[in-house]
């Protein structure tokens, strides 16, 4: 019986690592920067972002995901650049990218504008054949191989629109498609190399701000991705917001099969503080006991910008909604 639970659970989660590259957050609304470089600089501060996710606990090896970013606008508020770093880690596998930023801001008028943005960097993937105790074909060329190490050049694309009330984007990750756990097999008594490849991503998402009183907001977001022979997947979230510094919402994610509850809090003036718990609805939830994200976020107003320190702090208070 107990094999049984846990090749039940092997194979939900090797079902799911073919899409667990670019892990949706449940956090994501305020940190899209890992999904889109048109988002950098859209806050016109220098942000801080760290998010911390663990899924499915009480399962061995289940899936983690730590991503920090920072980005801030220059230039006249024209352009923006950034950092990114994000490990995610699944089974015997842990994927590491790292990727500068950059993205330039087309005005139209003073609260909206398009931002078209470009990441490049470094996509490391290492994975320890040594983790895999059982395998059912013990002449399979990745046997033994010990642990596999990758280091592979990788491209971001990404368009971003924002206005005073609404935002929408879409971009596509992974433009060179990086190959990984290369092997060289005989087929034949002709040497072939086997690999596997990362593939594109294609993101797009948008959210509006439905003003409800003064300092009430109701803010609903969606983040839809689609890839090559992976299901079509998409996650919609709606937060309730107070004076812009007190949040609580839900979020539902199909490549996930889970719910979300989330709140958060501004704890000292640009510092805010978050956490999601998930409850999972799939073929895992006897087996796990939900998922865990916490994420910080810190916005530094320290130069003036095209209008004056003033209005841009007065835009940053408009604008920053996407929480």
């Amino acid at each position: 019986m107990k094999k049984h639970i846990a090749l039940i659970i092997l194979l939900a989660i090797a079902g799911i690592a073919k899409s667990q590259s670019g892990t949706p957050l449940a956090q994501y609304s305020g940190n899209q920067i890992i999904y889109n470089p048109g988002f950098a600089g859209s806050y016109d501060l220098f942000s801080i972002n760290l998010s911390v996710r663990h899924l499915w606990i009480g399962i061995p090896n289940s899936p983690t995901l730590i991503s920090f970013n920072a980005h801030a606008p220059f230039q006249n508020l024209r352009n923006a650049i950034g950092f990114v770093y994000q490990r995610e880690t699944f089974g015997p596998q842990s994927v590491h990218t790292v990727n500068a930023t950059y993205a330039h801001k087309i005005y139209f008028g003073s609260t909206s504008f398009l931002s078209l943005g470009v990441q490049g960097g470094l996509f490391n993937s290492v994975t320890n054949w040594n983790m895999v105790d059982d395998v059912w074909d013990e002449d399979d060329p990745l046997w033994g191989q010990g642990r596999q190490r990758t280091n592979r050049f990788d491209m971001n694309l990404g368009a971003y629109f924002q206005a005073e009330d609404f935002y929408l984007g879409a971009s596509v990750r992974h433009l060179t498609s990086p190959r990984f756990d290369e092997v060289t097999v005989q087929v034949s008594g002709i040497d072939d190399r086997w690999y596997s490849r990362v593939p594109r991503q294609f993101f797009f998402m948008g959210g509006y701000n439905f003003r409800l009183t003064d300092e009430l907001d109701l803010r609903p977001h969606v983040l839809m991705r689609y890839k090559n022979n992976v299901p079509f997947t998409f996650s919609a979230s709606v937060n309730l917001v107070y004076d812009n510094r007190f949040f609580v919402g839900t979020n539902f994610m199909t490549g996930q099969n889970a719910v979300s509850l989330f709140v958060a809090a501004e704890i000292i003036e640009g510092l805010r503080v978050g956490y999601s718990f998930d409850m999972n609805f799939g073929v895992l939830r006897p087996f796990q006991r939900g998922s865990h994200e916490i994420s910080i976020n810190y916005a530094l107003h320290f130069w003036g910008g095209r209008h004056g320190m003033e209005k841009d702090i007065e835009r940053f208070i408009r604008r920053n909604w996407q929480w």
